[in-house]
């Protein structure tokens, strides 16, 4: 029986030291992935897939709320450092707005409709993050980008819209729009160089030097729908 006993101990020894090399190996797996070691699963495979979130552990619809001061439900999640993370935030929410109005326009000469992306993953230099925008907001845009192409005389006023709707999200977020994002995203004539110089300015700054164009140029035959921002 003493045999026995000690073979068990041995088994129970040999497993508990795999136990703790494995623990260790994953410790280190998701600290190289700059991952907090207590990260689920799920977390753990969404970051593999899409890249780090440069947001932490805020995203989507929860990084909206928290944003806008709202409160985020059920949720264990530290929201810190908000201030500093508005400027990329703002950059993140122009990237979805400019990618509904340019899905509106395209399924406009495509003669068809899509569903509205309200949650959108938007990429970015290192990594990604979803993006939300309330869908009455987001559908409004979509139905803009539709209204661009079809009616291309109405641009002046939906280019007005858009800035309308942009300064109410933005004002929820706590955000400021310091140009015309509807005159850099809508075929608008001659629209000045000023327009685009915020958008240029987050594409300098945070991209990897691709040439990016932020809004579909008028109409033309041919014009394939663009899958990256």
């Amino acid at each position: 029986m003493e045999w026995i006993l000690g073979i068990l101990i041995l088994i129970l020894g040999g497993a508990a030291i795999v136990v703790i090399y494995l623990s260790e190996r994953i410790n280190v797996f998701e600290t190289l992935l700059g991952l907090n070691p207590k990260v689920t699963s799920d977390k753990l495979a969404e970051h593999v897939t899409f890249g780090p979130n440069p947001f932490g552990d805020l995203s989507g619809e929860n990084l909206w709320k928290a944003m806008s001061g709202e409160g985020i439900e059920g949720e264990k999640i530290d929201i810190d450092n908000l201030e500093s993370m508005r400027p990329r935030y703002k950059l993140v929410i122009t990237r979805h707005i400019e990618t509904i109005l340019e899905d509106g326009r395209f399924d406009a000469r495509a003669k068809e409709r899509t569903p509205v992306q309200s949650i959108l993953r938007i990429p970015m230099l290192r990594g990604s993050v979803e993006s939300f925008i309330p869908f009455t907001e987001a559908s409004r845009f979509y139905e803009i980008g539709q209204e661009a192409e079809t009616n291309p005389e109405s641009a002046e006023k939906l280019a007005t819209e858009v800035d309308e709707i942009v300064d109410d999200l933005f004002n929820r977020v706590k955000l400021e729009r310091s140009t015309s994002l509807g005159r850099a995203l809508l075929p608008i004539g001659d629209s000045s160089n000023e327009d685009t110089t915020e958008i240029d300015d987050f594409e300098e700054s945070d991209t990897s030097g691709n040439d990016n164009h932020l809004a579909l140029p008028p109409s033309e035959e041919g014009t394939s729908k663009t899958e990256d921002i």
